[in-house]
């Protein structure tokens, strides 16, 4: 590869030493291009712009444009490009106000070869200084690009742990574009076999397991962050509308179920602003502590809803008696595991279903109704709503249109 060269444009408006410096620049043993002339400063201004040279022999006194006008006029655009002054003045205020636009180097007519040499191979010193800044501060960048998922997890790892101010946790939830408004929620996850004892590296694979096959599980729900906890909890930040809840832990336990024998709880909590995280973590653990092993008749009555969420009359007297226990108890079990009513979940796991056979544009709406259990479309629609907050056609068109 040959040596890197610098591109130098002349402003002065006598042609005589345009050409004399052009013809000098070109006998000096630097790597040099002259890549262009101008007589005046509005030709230099545009030559500038233009022609982007690295370093400027610049006339202080050209027509139209005085010196310290130009400079100022190029500073706007161009902090790189390197300024050696030519002036036959040597008045102390003038100058100073020059040296204040990071001018390079001042020469003094007649200009003296050497010096003027001397001062080019300063500016291409400066230059690769610069050039070098900037390519660490692009590789910088690109480092915390790569890294920003795991900054991140970090970020809220060390929020819910409380070694973050509030304004740090506003700030860094700009940076890592977290959402200030809308539904969010916090879910822990505790996944662990009974009575056995686990390396430290279980709990990552699967959290790495879970980053990389959730976001396809549910595609059109905004997964924020999947981190994990000093607890070796998994924890998922997400941002959904009520109802949602019920399908983001069925694709969780759906996925850990995986491994067999594997004992999973979750806990769930709202989170009204970022700078919650702490309160609401701490929130989550006490769940997790209270709650006991999955309730066998909960896990079997989940079972049945999802097996029977098409039949119309479905209710929960019904699935009460296929398992042979008192509704009240029941639904009280229900509500203690899933925070939510029977109706409630069986609504969600209704419309999750709904959502799925709508991506399939030749199913119409009112077939989708019959296909998840309600007897009308007027009915289905109200439901999907009530969760969603928009109609089945306005989502179906919405998503259409992304």
């Amino acid at each position: 590869m040959g040596e890197k060269r610098y591109t130098v444009l002349i402003a002065d408006d006598e042609p005589k030493i345009r050409r004399g410096l052009r013809q000098q620049l070109i006998q000096m043993p630097l790597p040099l291009t002259v890549c262009g002339e101008a007589e005046d400063g509005e030709m230099a201004l545009s030559m500038v712009e233009n022609l982007r040279p690295d370093i400027l022999l610049l006339d202080i006194n050209m027509p139209f444009l005085n010196g310290l006008e130009f400079l100022r006029a190029i500073r706007r655009t161009r902090l790189d490009v390197r300024v050696i002054i030519i002036t036959g003045y040597e008045e102390v205020e003038y100058l100073r106000s020059a040296i204040s636009l990071d001018v390079q180097a001042f020469l003094f007519k007649p200009i003296d070869l050497k010096e003027l040499e001397r001062s080019l191979g300063e500016a291409m010193e400066k230059l690769e200084e610069m050039r070098q800044r900037n390519r660490h501060f692009e590789w910088a960048i690109a480092q915390i690009v790569d890294r920003r998922d795991a900054l991140r997890e970090e970020f809220l790892r060390d929020a819910i742990a409380g070694q973050l101010e509030e304004d740090e946790i506003r700030d860094f939830s700009v940076y890592f574009d977290l959402p200030t408004q809308g539904r969010r929620m916090l879910m822990a996850v505790s996944a662990h076999y009974p009575g056995a004892q686990e390396k430290p590296w279980e709990n990552k694979r699967r959290l790495f397991a879970l980053q990389d096959t959730l976001p396809r599980q549910l595609p059109d729900l905004p997964l924020i962050c999947l981190f994990s906890d000093d607890y070796r909890n998994i924890l998922l930040l997400y941002d959904a509308p009520e109802g949602q809840d019920v399908r983001v832990e069925e694709a969780l336990r759906t996925l850990l179920r995986q491994e067999p024998g594997l004992m999973v709880r979750t806990a769930l909590c709202a989170l009204p602003r970022l700078t919650d995280l702490e309160n609401c973590h701490a929130l989550l653990l006490e769940q997790l502590r209270e709650g006991a092993a999955p309730q066998p008749v909960v896990i079997a009555a989940r079972k049945l809803i999802q097996e029977r969420y098409a039949q119309v009359d479905l209710s929960l007297t019904d699935v009460a008696a296929d398992l042979g226990i008192n509704p009240s108890y029941l639904s009280r079990l229900m509500k203690q595991e899933t925070g939510m009513s029977f109706s409630k979940y069986l609504s969600g796991v209704r419309i999750a279903e709904a959502i799925r056979l709508m991506r399939d544009p030749t199913v119409r709406i009112w077939q989708v109704a019959e296909r998840v259990g309600y007897s009308a479309a007027s009915y289905f629609s109200a439901a999907f709503k009530k969760v969603l907050g928009v109609s089945p056609a306005d989502y179906r068109r919405e998503e259409g249109e992304e």
